[in-house]
């Protein structure tokens, strides 16, 4: 049953202006230039805290304890098919990806309505509760793409273990820019070609990969993967088929790759180790 959006105490409504006006994150920019969307639609969120404790607030310990909660309550949240929180691999323990998948755009505008994501922006980005400070370096960046192509499992498929932790599954984010004088289709199509053969020649190994486009900035992609485990993805970046396309996809881009290994969070985060199982 779809959840609609509850009416809005002035509490709620105060919040609701800081975060579009003061804290330029409650309405994301591509939000305003959005036609109508085929899904499904991928929101791509970095999320990074400050690694400190002020006036007694623990930021990590009160960030990530936030965004658990803001995921759970997301469940129930009409369209929604895939949210992951996941934590880049350690020691880089304070900065993380988060990845919504809807089954429309309408749906992921609809789920910005929801006062509980509403709140779950303000908390992290200096609610008065916790002084003012917490608990976030920057603002929330989100960015929705579209689905170019998909190997192997869906990225939402309900097969892929859900392991939190070290122990578990591989997540791969990388970040593509290409110029756009003329290189945007030729560097589409090299990432997709790239792809099916990772897919391929890897197997069971890789049980995702997946290369999406940016709505509001179509020479941006970003490659969803997720591998079985890291000494797999590592040993396929120094094969053959790895360098080739490097190789000829580089003088294509506008920027170097930017790769984000990270693991899944479940409901526990420690400030040394990251995202951890209970």
């Amino acid at each position: 049953m779809k959840r609609y959006a509850r009416p809005l105490s002035a509490a709620l409504l105060a919040v609701t202006f800081l975060s579009a006006v003061t804290l330029c994150s409650g309405l994301p920019a591509s939000v305003a230039r959005a036609d109508d969307r085929d899904g499904p639609i991928f929101n791509v969120v970095h999320f990074d805290v400050i690694p400190a404790t002020v006036n007694g607030v623990d930021f990590l310990q009160t960030a990530y304890a936030l965004l658990f909660k803001y995921r759970d309550q997301s469940a129930g949240d009409e369209g929604l098919e895939s949210f992951r929180v996941l934590n880049l691999v350690p020691p880089t323990t304070n900065h993380s990806e988060i990845v919504q998948v809807w089954k429309s755009y309408e749906d992921y505008k609809d789920h910005l309505a929801q006062p509980d994501t509403i709140a779950f922006r303000f908390d992290v980005q200096g609610n008065p509760m916790f002084g003012g400070e917490c608990c976030i370096g920057s603002p929330i960046d989100d960015r929705q793409y579209s689905l170019v192509k998909s190997f192997n499992a869906p990225w939402s498929a309900k097969s892929i273990p859900s392991i939190v932790g070290p122990s578990g599954v591989l997540y791969v984010i990388t970040y593509v820019e290409l110029l756009q004088e003329g290189n945007v289709a030729l560097g589409q199509a090299e990432l997709v070609a790239y792809g099916a053969e990772t897919a391929r020649v890897n197997g069971s190994h890789v049980l995702s990969y997946n290369v999406l486009q940016q709505l509001d900035r179509p020479n941006r992609y970003a490659v969803l993967e997720i591998w079985d485990s890291q000494a797999n993805y590592t040993s396929w970046q120094g094969l053959t088929a790895t360098t080739g396309f490097v190789a000829k996809i580089t003088p294509l881009l506008g920027s170097p790759f930017d790769h984000r290994l990270t693991i899944l969070c479940g409901e526990t985060y420690s400030d040394s180790a990251g995202c951890i199982a209970p």
